[in-house]
């Protein structure tokens, strides 16, 4: 028995039988843009069909190369494992995350059976399957030759590849139909004729039986037709202009190998990349993407249900993302003993859409019939209006799980007129919300705005959901997670469904930052979450579903002043008449009569305690919108951007004035009403303390006055005034020298008053030390708004929690530890001692 023959019976052994074993294996390069075709001679894959999603360990043989690079040329099978076989070993490797395949070990030809044996468990189809998987629902199975950024990064080319490939697709046939008719195609007949193409492109590269490959695409459309049960008029009518039809064709079967493409793949890049913008628009389109879809659906203990049970119902389906996924996730938990038939009758009969729109509601239906290959359709898109009807009213008396991205706006004028009664919110996704808990199901994921978790609108709904249900997490997305909106989302999930008052709930909340959201979109990464334990019958209040990020912090805080008790808090200027067709009239670039000096807008004119390209603004009282002309503005104040200066934590810059600046309404201005000195007022604006609590409780655009009033603030006599106003002054002077010589020393001084200031304002909070470190490492990462780099507060490597402060005081990055020991004011016996032997490991 030859080498490769062995490994194909140990394979066998450990489950890759029938079709999980693959011979002489075909597949696309993704790694590539263009066509070229690979070959393994064995190709093992946990499910059927095979896909880079499912592969587990790819067959080479030497053949006159080996070793490493070898391995890594085929890495896009998808596979985490390869063995290379060679004529007395076998030498095993895992593929990385660049498609760079590393070397494990080389067993000998006799020691084969054993290796097999010895690695039973972890080689097995279920179990590489699940430590690879994108998604994973619980703690993911860790195999040393699983690198789980491999998988997203080969999704990711998969993608792009097949994006390119339909758009090239898409535009000749545009271009073709253009050019014989000499007008637009219609853009849903289009749609149904590439859906056709697609499908048997493949049928044909999958060998799916049938007569896939003739070169004539009218054979093709019938042939789909008839294999789909197509033939109900509105369903078989098709873009049918012969040049057209023949280019999509020609186009498609040229393309590169579609055999080892997950459907599910396919399916989301159909859905995404033929509907265009203008038809999101004209049908209120905003589908969920796919790794939210993915997400939701993994996170759901769908296998608390028995398999019977596991009916789901998605309102609002659109193009029934989560249904795609949730099939591929119903897929994964059933018996491999199951049938092709016997799987299909399964999910056709537990997914449920509901989609009045004729046009998504057949989207919808070619997503699933494309995510069931090959099964033909039957899938039940219900068409018709949610709230205008009891449809969903039925499905939950089966259903046990309800996915959901409703409509986020509100219902118009119209539209109450037309449903009156039969709807009880002004709000969409609140008023679906109401009907599903009306009947709550087993569980639920729902897309909502974040405004309808983080805050009181929805405090109602929020505080039914946690009395029906134990579990609850929240994920608060950044904006540009959805491709075609820049709403900010929030998911919520919700299982194990217990109404008894005593039950205690746990939730969780996950926050999604801005430099979080490459890693999200790619592979669905979260960050720690925020856990919270609630008692029912001991919380009597309505809950809230929003664990508020740092929120120690401001529990540790919850009884100091805030910024309101010594200050007052105004919006600048404004004017009764538009600045857009009256620049002239009320903002000048030199002194006039009526005029006064100051900003105009916040863009390159503001800065952490700074100001620079002043202009003049208009006054005159005919001019006057509110009473902001009458503000004291020759006294001295703090003047900040009222729009967020960044989409990170840094939100807001302050600086002080004693000059008589007046501002226009895009900014806020704050007068001391004690004896503070605005120099200190800036400090704490400019604090990442300030900056944080705006950036986990503000708005998405806007620093809102009332926001900036509730702001802790350090107790008065814990300020050194006279220092911080010292060192603001002098940052003041150093910052203006900049402009004349950008020279490295005055960089560093600027930096190290900054950092002077920040560290003596935390010092006046007077926050444990773990706290403090742990609000200084939320801006980590992040650029703070100045002309030149501001650095890290601590290094990443420097563990001990120490306050800013002290930090300084010490200069840690000359002192030994013995040094150390010599100068230190002992505050913390414990940090103190994390503190001295980290600087022991550091420096040995």
């Amino acid at each position: 028995m030859n080498v490769l023959q062995a490994v194909r019976n140990e394979l066998n052994r450990l489950g890759y039988a029938g079709n999980l074993l693959q011979e002489d294996y075909v597949f696309d390069d993704a790694s590539v843009s263009g066509t070229k075709d690979l070959n393994v001679p064995l190709a093992a894959f946990a499910q059927w069909p095979p896909s880079y999603r499912n592969a587990c360990i790819g067959v080479l043989t030497a053949n006159g190369q080996s070793g490493p690079q070898h391995v890594s040329g085929y890495g896009t099978l998808g596979a985490p494992m390869f063995f290379e076989v060679l004529h007395d070993r076998l030498d095993r490797y895992s593929v990385e995350s660049p498609g760079q395949a590393r070397f494990i070990e080389s067993i000998s030809v006799h020691d084969i059976h054993r290796a097999f044996e010895v690695n039973r468990e972890k080689w097995a189809p279920d179990t590489i399957f699940r430590a690879k998987a994108i998604t994973p629902i619980t703690t993911p199975t860790q195999l040393d030759f699983v690198d789980i950024g491999f998988l997203p990064a080969l999704k990711g080319m998969i993608h792009g590849k097949l994006d390119r490939l339909l758009r090239d697709i898409l535009q000749k046939a545009l271009i073709t139909h253009e050019e014989v008719t000499s007008g637009k195609p219609d853009e849903t007949l289009l749609f149904r004729l590439v859906f056709r193409f697609l499908a048997a492109k493949i049928f044909k590269d999958k060998k799916h039986p049938g007569n896939w490959a003739v070169p004539q695409a009218n054979t093709i459309i019938q042939e789909i037709q008839r294999f789909y049960e197509l033939t109900a008029p509105d369903m078989q009518k098709v873009l049918d202009e012969p040049n057209t039809q023949q280019i999509i064709w020609d186009r498609f079967q040229n393309a590169f190998n579609f055999q080892n493409i997950s459907v599910d793949d396919l399916a989301f890049i159909y859905e995404n990349t033929l509907i265009r913008k203008e038809t999101r628009k004209r049908f209120g389109v905003h589908s969920t993407p796919s790794v939210i879809a993915e997400l939701m659906v993994d996170r759901l203990p769908f296998e608390s249900l028995l398999e019977h049970e596991r009916f789901i119902i998605e309102p609002f389906a659109g193009h029934g993302v989560f249904l795609v996924a949730a099939l591929r996730r119903l897929r994964e938990l059933l018996p491999v003993s199951l049938t092709d038939e016997e799987r299909h009758k399964y999910l056709r009969d537990r997914l449920t859409a509901i989609e009045v729109d004729t046009f998504a509601a057949e989207v919808c239906r070619l997503s699933l019939m494309l995510a069931d290959y090959p099964n033909p359709n039957g899938w039940q898109i219900i068409p018709e209006d949610v709230f205008a009807s009891d449809i969903l009213d039925k499905q939950l008396e089966t259903s046990q799980i309800v996915l959901c991205n409703p409509p986020f706006e509100d219902f118009t004028l119209q539209e109450r007129e037309h449903y009156r009664d039969k709807i009880q919110s002004v709000h969409k996704p609140h008023e679906i919300l109401n009907k599903v808990l009306e009947n709550p199901p087993a569980m639920f994921g729902f897309v909502l705005p974040r405004s309808a978790i983080m805050g009181e609108r929805y405090i109602d709904i929020q505080d039914r959901i946690a009395r029906t249900y134990e579990q609850i997490e929240t994920i608060a997305l950044p904006d540009r997670i959805f491709a075609f909106s820049d709403q900010e989302t929030i998911l919520v999930l919700a299982s194990k469904r217990n109404k008894s008052a005593k039950a205690n709930v746990f939730i969780r909340t996950f926050w999604v930052r801005e430099n979080d959201r490459q890693l999200f979109l790619q592979m669905g990464r979260l960050p720690v979450g925020i856990d919270k334990n609630i008692n029912r019958s001991i919380h009597t209040a309505p809950v809230s579903l929003w664990n508020v990020p740092l929120s120690d912090i401001w529990d540790y805080l919850n009884s100091n002043p805030n910024l309101k008790e010594i200050t007052n808090v105004h919006r600048g200027i404004e004017w009764n008449i538009s600045l857009n067709t009256n620049r002239s009239i009320l903002i000048s670039s030199g002194s006039m009569p009526g005029f006064k000096k100051g900003l105009d807008k916040v863009p390159g004119k503001i800065e952490p305690y700074r100001t620079q390209e002043f202009v003049y603004l208009n006054m005159d009282e005919r001019y006057r919108r509110t009473n902001a002309h009458s503000l004291p503005w020759d006294r001295p104040k703090v003047i900040v951007n009222r729009a967020i200066i960044s989409r990170g934590p840094w939100r807001i810059v302050g600086v002080p004035d004693r000059n008589g600046l007046v501002c226009r309404e895009n900014f806020i201005v704050i007068w001391p009403k004690t004896n503070i000195t605005v120099e200190v007022i800036s400090a704490l604006i400019n604090s990442p303390l300030v900056n944080a609590a705006l950036y986990v409780r503000g708005g998405k655009r806007l620093n809102q006055n009332y926001m900036l009033e509730q702001i802790p603030i350090p107790f008065p006599e814990a300020i050194d005034t006279e220092k911080i106003t010292r060192l603001v002054i002098n940052y003041t002077n150093l910052r203006s020298k900049i402009e004349d010589s950008a020279s490295e020393p005055i960089i560093q001084k600027c930096v190290q008053t900054l950092m002077e200031i920040d560290g003596l304002i935390l010092k006046a909070y007077d926050l444990p030390p773990r706290l403090e470190r742990k609000l200084l490492e939320c801006f980590r990462g992040y650029p703070r708004p100045l002309p030149f780099d501001f650095p890290e507060y601590y290094p990443e490597d420097f563990s001990p929690c120490i306050p800013l402060y002290k930090y300084l005081e010490m200069d840690l990055k000359q002192a030994s530890a013995g040094e150390l020991l010599k100068r230190i004011v002992p505050f913390d016996s414990a940090d103190v001692h994390e503190l001295v032997m980290d600087l022991e490991k550091r420096q040995s």
